[in-house]
């Protein structure tokens, strides 16, 4: 099998008997030389083809996962885990497969769901289908209270990020599958954790259905390569860059309303006191004038990244 570097700009598409091939399994890693060749040995009993995403990984993993069988993708340094989504669509998008299947190198995923998480695709039910580890009673095995609680705040959040109401229960499953029209659809940008709340409300702004089925999943601590709170904090500031992006008014022009009225109403609050007292307040004179600056600046500022992001749109 062939070990591809993959530069951000190039596209490359494979000839050969993968273009044939229906399901594509792609599998981002970093540093799991200890796992990746288990799963990828059992990822090919389920998939046409298996490729690897090397994200710049430090130890075997690359060498591993090719003699495991599968084609490695490597990146030259460590971009973080949305880039190596992003390789991993573009390779399945350039290759011709009708269904991608991406789940995580360390072990926690089981490959043999592959075709549970696969069926809502191929019976044309979804266009995207996430392997919840919570749509069961029981809880996956071995994660901590701390982990599930963050993984509830995470997914609340992007459920309220979505347009259509969707109320997922694990947003930040990385078991997914996807079918041929999500391939062409999505192109995730976020480069680090918050690629998984992005691609689904990409999804979600452009009518793709989205589904979950339940999974069963191994959780190991050492598995991580991100604390939690990094972890956490990681998907929250993507989420933050993607709303101001997508929604700036609602982002900068709601707020700086706000900061306006309450500025314009505190100023009438000082006027009256002048005129009742004849003292002026400096303090809440001082109070206002900010409270004014800023709500305006916020709205110019949501105005002009409103009319920049819809003028770079038309020019694309």
């Amino acid at each position: 099998m062939a070990i591809i570097e993959y530069a951000e700009k190039a596209s490359q598409r494979l000839e050969g008997p993968g273009q044939q091939a229906k399901v594509l399994v792609a599998i981002p890693a970093f540093n799991e030389g200890p796992t990746i060749g288990s799963v990828v040995l059992k990822a090919r009993q389920h998939a046409d083809q298996v490729v690897v995403v090397d994200d710049g990984s430090a130890d075997d993993t690359a060498w591993i996962a090719e003699e495991a069988g599968a084609i490695v993708i490597r990146h030259a340094k460590n971009r973080g885990y949305g880039a190596a989504l992003r390789s991993c669509f573009r390779y399945a998008k350039d290759s011709g497969f009708d269904t991608l299947v991406v789940l995580d190198g360390d072990g926690q995923h089981d490959p043999s769901a592959i075709p549970r998480v696969v069926d809502p695709i191929r019976n044309g039910e979804a266009d995207v289908c996430i392997g919840s580890r919570f749509l069961t009673k029981h809880a996956p095995n071995g994660v901590p209270r701390y982990r599930r609680f963050g993984i509830g705040v995470l997914t609340k959040l992007t459920n309220l990020g979505t347009k259509n109401g969707i109320r997922l229960r694990d947003a930040q499953s990385g078991f997914r599958a996807y079918s041929r029209r999500a391939i062409e659809i999505i192109d995730p940008r976020e480069t680090d954790m918050g690629a998984s709340a992005e691609i689904i409300w990409d999804a979600d702004s452009k009518g793709l259905q989205i589904v979950e089925v339940a999974i069963n999943t191994a959780y190991y601590e050492s598995g991580s390569t991100k604390g939690p709170v990094r972890h956490a904090l990681s998907v929250v500031g993507s989420m933050l860059v993607y709303i101001e992006t997508k929604h700036a008014l609602l982002t900068f022009g709601i707020p700086g309303l706000i900061l306006l009225g309450v500025g314009l109403g505190l100023g009438l609050y000082v006027v009256d006191s002048y005129y009742a007292t004849g003292a002026l307040a400096v303090g809440l004179a001082m109070v206002t004038l900010l409270l004014v600056f800023l709500g305006t600046l916020l709205m110019f500022t949501g105005l002009i990244l409103h009319a920049v992001i819809n003028a770079h749109r038309r020019m694309r």
